[in-house]
């Protein structure tokens, strides 16, 4: 089975997610916000997203002939730091290293773009998920209680060596060497 990876526009992508979503994540519930809002609320947070719609976003496509297998999405939150905001594969095409395809061309995309810290959120029971990012030099660096998606865990990866380096310093993982002392003001 040969997998294509394509990189898409919103409009592309946004049907694709919204048709597909339900069914990757039926046994999930997300809190639709937008029904506790005010009107004013809605409208207030239209006008602060409206600066935002230029900044950098990217749309991954997995497809096995004209299939949908999987997709992964993701935006720029600071000059710095990029948001993968979710991925998914269908279950018949799991394990077959499908999402750790998309999370390498993802991070390899986004780290082109010099974003020096990305990070992603998930359920703390998402192993499929949390295990391949942890072996691909993700860190765990917090936790969260989202009132929309419930408890999470927050990884990290910092596609700078020097800097993955100084967050284990800072984490206990690892103490500081004469060159990492150098860096100290």
């Amino acid at each position: 089975m040969h997998i294509t990876y394509t990189f898409t526009d919103s409009h592309t992508f946004q049907p694709i997610f919204l048709n597909n979503r339900h069914k990757i994540f039926k046994d999930d519930f997300d809190f639709d916000i937008d029904q506790v809002l005010s009107e004013e609320e809605k409208t207030k947070r239209r006008v602060n997203f409206a600066p935002l719609k230029d900044i950098e976003k990217y749309y991954l496509l997995a497809k096995a002939g004209e299939e949908l297998v999987g997709w992964s999405f993701g935006i720029q939150k600071s000059a710095e730091d990029f948001y993968m905001v979710n991925s998914a594969v269908f279950p018949a095409y799991r394990k077959q290293g499908i999402y750790t395809t998309m999370m390498e061309q993802a991070i390899d995309y986004v780290t082109n773009l010099g974003f020096q810290h990305i990070y992603s959120r998930h359920t703390m029971s998402n192993n499929a998920i949390l295990i391949p990012k942890l072996k691909y030099g993700f860190i765990i660096t917090g936790f969260e209680v989202s009132d929309t998606f419930g408890t999470l865990v927050r990884l990290s990866y910092y596609p700078n060596a020097k800097r993955r380096e100084l967050m284990e310093i800072r984490m206990g993982a690892r103490k500081m060497d004469e060159e990492t002392m150098k860096l100290v003001k």
